[in-house]
């Protein structure tokens, strides 16, 4: 995912903010967050310190930005599912489903850990975080319910949840600095996963 969807008309400052996102993206993928300075992230970017607390005042600023925009990008993905129109209600599940754990395999699995991890001490980030895992378990307990009528209010919250924990798992298990599951190669994992995913939605 993109740093940034760039606007027609991109202002010099707005610029410089992408930069410096997008580098100290690619550093915390390449050597993780503990080791990056403001300092570090100035000289990769070609700028001075000052200029680069102009944008973000602290370190932690920067990684607040980073990742909250990260997540932010993964909604409005999901979001875009759930607006499409005439799409069956188990399709659009299993396409939900197939994005998250399609976006847990291909994109920086070290981003995406150490994200959770720098939450934990954010509350701001956290309550963002939490409500968009409450979000998207709601969407997923209304399709089920649509798709299994006979499921009562609990089956539908619980099976949601443990779908919602199966996709999550994904960057632990199949991320993309994780070595191939010997007996699940290539794509085979990831349909693995989701022809699991269609045993909580039919059991």
């Amino acid at each position: 995912m993109e740093i940034a969807d760039l606007p027609d008309r991109e202002t010099k400052g707005e610029r410089t903010r992408r930069r410096i996102m997008a580098e100290a993206r690619t550093m915390i993928d390449e050597m993780g967050i503990e080791t990056i300075s403001q300092d570090a992230v100035a000289k990769r970017v070609g700028i001075t310190q000052s200029a680069l607390r102009h944008h973000f005042p602290t370190r932690e600023s920067m990684f607040d930005a980073i990742f909250d925009h990260s997540f932010r990008g993964f909604y409005r993905s999901a979001e875009q599912v759930l607006l499409e129109p005439d799409r069956q209600p188990r399709a659009r599940l299993m396409t939900l489903c197939d994005l998250h754990v399609g976006y847990a395999m291909h994109e920086s699995d070290r981003l995406a850990l150490q994200s959770f991890a720098h939450y934990l001490y954010n509350p701001d980030l956290l309550a963002r975080q939490s409500s968009w895992y409450h979000w998207i378990a709601g969407h997923y307990a209304a399709l089920l319910g649509a798709i299994r009528p006979d499921l009562d209010e609990a089956s539908r919250a619980g099976r949601a949840l443990a779908i919602l924990t199966m996709s999550i798992g994904a960057w632990v298990t199949l991320g993309r600095s994780r070595p191939q599951w010997p007996a699940l190669p290539g794509q085979t994992s990831r349909a693995a996963l989701l022809a699991a995913i269609e045993q909580l939605i039919d059991q």
